[in-house]
């Protein structure tokens, strides 16, 4: 399957209030992100994102998250 995508986010505290987003903090939605991705998404799958996956996080947390996340990212 071939999947699109576009601004995550992930990491990003002021997204939550902005989008009225239903989560504490970026750690919650962060983890339910991944979740929600991994429900769909599968190892044999392809997902293309297209904008802001990211917002101020470490690059190991960047790294974290990218594991985590099923599927060939493009």
């Amino acid at each position: 399957m071939v999947y699109f995508t576009a601004d995550t986010h992930f990491g990003h505290e002021n997204i939550i209030k902005y989008c009225s987003r239903p989560f504490p903090d970026a750690k919650a939605m962060n983890e339910f992100m991944i979740e929600a991705w991994n429900s769909r998404v599968t190892g044999r799958d392809t997902v293309y994102i297209l904008g802001d996956m990211f917002f101020r996080c470490k690059a190991e947390e960047v790294e974290k998250i990218l594991t985590a996340l099923n599927g060939r990212k493009n």
